[in-house]
C-alpha cells in the first residue's frame, strides 16, 4: 500500500499534460507539502527514501529544467543551494576519508573496493539526491513560477498556504484534545503502523502539543509562525481577499476564519521556539514603521545583544542542575540543550571541514536528536556545510534588507518586510530544533521566492530649481 504516496506525482503529470506549471504548484505540490505527512515514505531499490512531497515535485521539477531554463536568471545564491545539497552528500560519502587522510588513496584498488568505501559512496549518493528532492527542486519552483505572474500569483500561493494551514490546525484540535495523532490514525490502515514510532505524540499543561502532519511539534509551529506572517501580509496587500461575510449578518469571514485558525494552531503546538520567533519577527517589522531601514536594523540588533545576553543569563542558572536534579519537563529540555553543546563540540572539532555524515554520526552520551539546526549542521557537514547554509540565509537577508532600503511600491515593500520577518522567525526557532521535514521544502521554495522579486524603484520627481516659486505670498493693499 505505500504505493499511494506516488499518487501525487500522478496528479502532477495529470496538471501538466494540461501545461500549467503554476496549476500543479498550487493544486498538487503545496496540498502534498502542507497536508500530507513527510515521514511515511516508500522505498525503491536503489532510490532514496520517496514522500508526498518529493512525490510531487518530482514531474514538476522536470518540467521546470526543460520549459523553464529561458527564463532563468543565475545568481551567486544558486551556487550556495547547490552546494549545500553536495555538502549533504559530500559529508555522507567522503567524511571518514577526508577525515583520516584516505582521500589520498580514494584511486586505489584496496581502498576503491572496500566495503565501507562503497557503502558510504551509495548512501552519500542517495543523500544528494534527496537534497535535490527536498532543496534544490522547491528553490526552482520559487524562483520561477510565482514572481513572473507579478502580483496575482503571489496573491494565489499565499491564499492557498493560509487556506491549508486553516485545514491543518482545524484538524489538530482532535490531537490538541486527545493527545494522540489524527494523521497517524488515519495513515496507519494504508502506510503501516512501523513508519511512525519515531514521531510519537507529546503532552503538555494537560493538553497535547499538535504536530499536524509535519512530524514534532516545534516544526508545526515553524510552519504556523510561516503561515501567519505571509498571511498578515496578504490581509494588508489584498483588502478584499475573504472579505464576504460566510454567515449574513455575523461578522464572520474567511480572512478572520483563516488567521484565527493560523493563531490557534501556532498556539496548540505550544513550542516556545517559534513563539519567541514570533515575537523577535514583529518587533522588527514594527520597527521599520517608525524608524529608516538602517536605523530599524542597528537598533533590532541591539535589541537581539541585550535578549540573547539576559537568554544566556538565565539559561546558565536554570540548567545548573543535573538532569536528574530538574523539576519540570522545560527544565529538563533545557540541560539537555546545554548538554549537547558540551557533548558534541569535540566531534565538531576532530572533523570541521566536512563533518560526520548523518549514518556515521556517533550518538554522544545517549543523545540521538540534535535539537539545534547550527550545531546539527557543524557535526553532520561540518564548517563547510554550516557556512554555505548562512551563506544562502545572509545572501536573502541582504538583498531583501536593499529592497526595503529603497522606494519601492507599498505591496513589495511589505512583502519585502513579511520574508524579512519569516527568515528572523525561523532562524531564532533553528536554535532549539533541526530543520527537517516539511520545513526544508518550504523554506527553499520561499528562498527561490525571494531571489525572484525584482521591484521597480519608484522614481520620486525632481523639483525645476529655475521654476518660479509657488509658496505663500503675502499680498500687501
Amino acid at each position: 500500500m505505500a504505493a499511494i504516496i506516488l499518487v501525487p506525482a500522478l496528479a502532477c503529470w495529470a496538471v501538466l499534460a494540461m501545461g500549467s506549471e503554476r496549476k500543479a504548484l498550487l493544486w498538487v505540490y503545496l496540498p502534498a507539502l502542507l497536508l500530507l505527512p513527510q515521514y511515511y515514505v516508500l522505498r525503491l531499490p536503489h532510490l532514496p527514501p520517496i514522500g508526498f512531497a518529493d512525490a510531487a515535485i518530482l514531474p514538476l521539477g522536470i518540467a521546470l529544467v526543460f520549459k523553464g531554463a529561458r527564463h532563468w536568471r543565475w545568481a551567486w545564491i544558486d551556487l550556495w543551494v547547490l552546494l549545500f545539497a553536495v555538502c549533504a552528500g559530500l559529508s555522507e560519502a567522503f567524511s571518514t576519508e577526508l577525515a583520516n587522510g584516505d582521500w589520498t588513496q580514494l584511486l586505489s584498488p584496496s581502498l576503491a573496493v572496500s566495503q565501507r568505501l562503497s557503502t558510504n559512496i551509495a548512501d552519500g549518493g542517495l543523500m544528494f539526491v534527496a537534497g535535490v528532492l527536498t532543496m534544490v527542486l522547491p528553490y526552482m519552483a520559487g524562483k520561477l513560477l510565482i514572481e513572473q505572474e507579478g502580483s496575482a500569483m503571489r496573491k494565489k500561493l499565499v491564499a492557498r498556504i493560509a487556506a491549508l494551514l486553516a485545514v491543518v490546525a482545524a484538524l489538530s484540535a482532535y490531537d490538541f484534545l486527545t493527545g494522540r495523532s489524527l494523521w497517524q490514525k488515519l495513515a496507519t490502515p494504508f502506510l503501516g503502523a512501523n513508519q511512525n514510532e519515531v514521531w510519537q505524540p507529546q503532552m503538555r499543561w494537560g493538553f497535547g502539543r499538535i504536530a499536524g502532519p509535519y512530524g514534532h511539534a516545534i516544526l508545526a509551529g515553524m510552519i504556523f509562525l510561516i503561515g501567519l506572517v505571509y498571511c498578515l501580509w496578504l490581509r494588508s496587500a489584498d483588502r478584499n481577499w475573504g472579505s464576504r461575510r460566510l454567515i449574513h449578518g455575523l461578522p464572520i469571514t474567511l480572512r478572520g476564519l483563516a488567521l484565527a485558525a493560523i493563531v490557534a494552531g501556532l498556539l496548540m503546538t505550544q513550542s516556545r521556539g517559534p513563539w519567541i520567533g514570533v515575537g523577535l519577527a514583529l518587533i522588527f517589522v514594527l520597527l521599520t514603521r517608525y524608524l529608516p531601514v538602517a536605523k530599524a536594523a542597528i537598533v533590532f540588533a541591539a535589541l537581539c545583544v541585550v535578549f540573547a545576553a539576559g537568554a544566556l543569563y538565565f539559561a546558565s542558572q536554570y540548567t545548573e542542575k543535573a538532569m536528574s536534579q530538574a523539576s519540570t519537563e522545560a527544565q529538563r529540555n533545557a540541560i539537555y540543550r546545554r548538554q549537547l553543546l558540551t557533548n558534541y563540540t569535540p566531534l565538531v572539532m576532530e572533523r570541521k571541514a566536512f563533518g560526520w555524515g548523518i549514518t556515521t554520526l556517533p550518538a554522544v552520551n545517549g543523545q540521538v536528536s540534535i535539537d539545534n539546526q547550527y550545531l546539527m549542521l557543524a557535526v553532520t557537514e561540518g564548517f563547510t556545510g554550516l557556512a554555505v547554509f548562512l551563506a544562502i540565509v545572509t545572501s536573502s537577508a541582504a538583498k531583501l534588507l536593499r529592497m526595503i532600503s529603497q522606494p519601492i511600491q507599498s505591496e513589495d515593500r511589505m512583502l519585502a518586510l513579511a520574508h524579512l520577518a519569516v527568515l528572523i522567525g525561523l532562524m531564532t526557532t533553528l536554535a532549539t530544533v533541526y530543520m527537517g521535514e516539511q520545513v526544508v521544502m518550504l523554506f527553499f521554495l520561499l528562498t527561490g521566492w525571494v531571489q525572484a522579486m525584482q521591484p521597480a524603484v519608484e522614481r520620486v520627481p525632481l523639483l525645476n530649481p529655475l521654476a518660479p516659486h509657488k509658496g505663500f505670498q503675502r499680498v500687501l493693499v
